[in-house]
């Protein structure tokens, strides 16, 4: 009975394992092969194609490893041979047979004198042709640049300006088109970056990253002059928050070189990455953004910028002069004059500003060449500037500011200006209202030798310059002054309090008794001419001498007044 039943189970075991196995794998059937044999039979000229092709790929993918060695070196060597003061290193290379294309991946180029940092880094460069241009039997290539990185180094920099070759004779175009002679028809730039490396921009790095930018028709024919057959778009961002954009065309067959016009936007740029460089001009910028609105062309024969609006927010800069920058000033006023004599009217050269808008900003003045060292500023600054241009027929400039004096004196300032004329010419107009007189002691210590309790000070001015010569008037006035204070002067001398009682009687004497106000009229005119020195000193000495006798009177410390300033009449 036992055995009987042994035996059943036996029986029944290799079925229920086989039924296991096809139910997860089962076995491949004999009569699909037989199948496939009989397609290939039937059909000989399309298995010898399917198979000729399939050993074509083993073919080419076998010859892509075994190229991959000698085409870096090659690559190496031939692109180094035609660069001048720079070299490059090629980390790797992929051929693509199949498809008529290769890669470059990790291309590091290295400044000869100066090869830290690397002047670029290239995450790939990526070479293949154009299969539509095949197709119409003409030979045309593609090149995409993956996370290209350039470093600007100001030692490099340096370098670049010792050796007097120029840009177009290092090589580069020659370089890659040693490697790759077929004309590029399109250029991709993929998450790009510029970054600009110095000791003082290691906190807030000067970058443009992110950069997306595609030019295409890069082999057109030459075109008419005028005409820009590539288009070319281009956007990134600059200093981590600020958007960069331009869309345009270029003509890269013009002769002597590429030429380039189209549309450029900036929006919300902060300005305070740049205080490392303001710091060399004596400014130091501690906020503000900018905003573009324009277009640019850039010819061998001419150079426009054509900029519609600017807007500037939230600045926040300081001038700060001092004794040890006296000369390094005097070289910088030296080098602005002669900016603007070259670009003033230049024939190929024009720059258009319509709108220039200052909002929202504090705009300020340190004087550290002085003791006691003061500060002059303007808050709250609006500002408006149209029509500015550099060349005499686009018409005069005119601007109005408004602000708060030293955060309290409202003041208006209007006028306007030729700025390209041969001798200054402009007007200006300036109202301040009610500025704290106390806000001032500084400033009147260093030039008066003297400080006050309270008072509110006001100033009305009209200036015009023009044909040589200079005419106006500068009109304080001074509310309820108070230059002694028990608590303000206890600590000063015997005598220096005596003196002051007696300023407070004079400027009690001189008031206007309706009115409250102490108040003189100082007229400015004469000759902006100064042989020994430039009409713009000629004319801000002028204007600085009569407010220094304007704004203060003769019943300050005359001694003081003297040594700051001479009549200005």
């Amino acid at each position: 009975m036992i055995g009987t039943r042994i035996e059943k189970w036996f029986k029944l075991l290799p079925k229920n394992r086989n039924t296991k196995m096809k139910d997860t794998s089962p076995a491949p059937s004999s009569g699909q092969w037989r199948r496939f044999l009989h397609v290939c039979r039937a059909n000989p000229g399309k298995t010898t194609f399917g198979a000729l092709a399939l050993f074509i790929m083993l073919a080419l993918s076998f010859g892509d490893a075994l190229l991959a060695g000698p085409m870096r070196n090659w690559a190496e060597r031939t692109m180094n041979s035609k660069l001048n003061g720079y070299t490059v290193r090629i980390a790797r290379v992929h051929p693509h047979l199949w498809r008529l294309a290769f890669d470059l991946d990790s291309l590091v180029l290295v400044q000869n004198t100066h090869p830290d940092p690397p002047v670029a880094d290239f995450g790939a460069l990526k070479f293949s042709m154009v299969l539509e241009e095949l197709l119409r039997f003409k030979v045309a290539g593609d090149l995409i640049i993956e996370r290209p990185a350039l470093h600007i180094n100001l030692t490099q920099i340096e370098e670049e300006a010792r050796t007097y070759v120029s840009l177009k004779d290092r090589g580069w175009q020659s370089a890659v088109e040693s490697i790759y002679p077929i004309k590029l028809n399109r250029v991709t730039v993929q998450d790009g970056a510029l970054l600009y490396l110095s000791s003082g921009t290691a906190g807030k790095p000067l970058q443009l990253t992110r950069i997306f930018m595609v030019i295409s028709n890069v082999r057109n024919i030459a075109a008419v002059k005028g005409a820009y057959p590539s288009p070319v778009t281009l956007e990134g961002v600059l200093f981590d928050t600020g958007k960069v954009q331009f869309k345009g065309a270029a003509d890269f067959l013009r002769e002597p070189y590429a030429a380039a016009k189209g549309d450029i936007h900036l929006a919300h740029v902060p300005l305070d990455r740049l205080d490392p460089l303001a710091k060399d001009l004596q400014l130091i910028t501690t906020g503000g953004f900018l905003s573009v609105n324009g277009s640019l062309e850039y010819t061998p024969e001419a150079q426009v910028a054509h900029l519609t609006n600017v807007l500037i927010e939230n600045l926040r800069v300081d001038y700060v002069t001092s004794n040890a920058t006296k000369a390094l000033e005097m070289k910088h006023a030296r080098e602005a004059v002669k900016l603007a004599k070259r670009v003033r009217n230049a024939p190929k050269l024009l720059l258009q500003v319509d709108t220039l808008k200052l909002t929202n900003s504090r705009i300020g003045f340190v004087n550290e060449a002085i003791k006691p060292s003061y500060r002059l500023f303007m808050s709250g600054m609006t500002l408006e500037i149209n029509n500015l241009s550099n060349h005499a027929d686009q018409g005069r400039s005119e601007f109005h500011a408004r602000g708060a004096f030293m955060g309290s004196g409202a003041t208006v300032v209007s006028g306007s200006a030729r700025s390209t004329a041969g001798q200054a010419d402009f007007d200006v107009r300036l109202k301040l209202d009610n500025a704290k007189l106390p806000d001032l002691n500084s400033f009147l210590m260093a030039h008066a030798g003297i400080d006050v309790a309270g008072g509110l000070f006001s100033v009305y001015t009209e200036i015009t310059v023009k044909e040589g010569k200079i005419d106006g008037y500068i009109k304080p006035l001074i509310r309820n002054l108070k230059i002694y204070d028990k608590q303000k002067d206890k600590g000063k001398s015997f005598g220096k309090r005596v003196e002051m009682h007696l300023l407070q009687f004079l400027a009690y004497v001189f008031k206007n008794r309706s009115t409250q106000e102490v108040a003189t009229v100082v007229r400015i005119s004469g000759s902006t001419s100064d042989p020994k020195a430039g009409e713009w000193q000629a004319i801000l000495k002028l204007i600085g001498n009569g407010f220094f006798h304007a704004v203060l009177p003769g019943f300050l410390d005359d001694s003081k007044v003297k040594a700051s300033s001479k009549p200005s009449h």
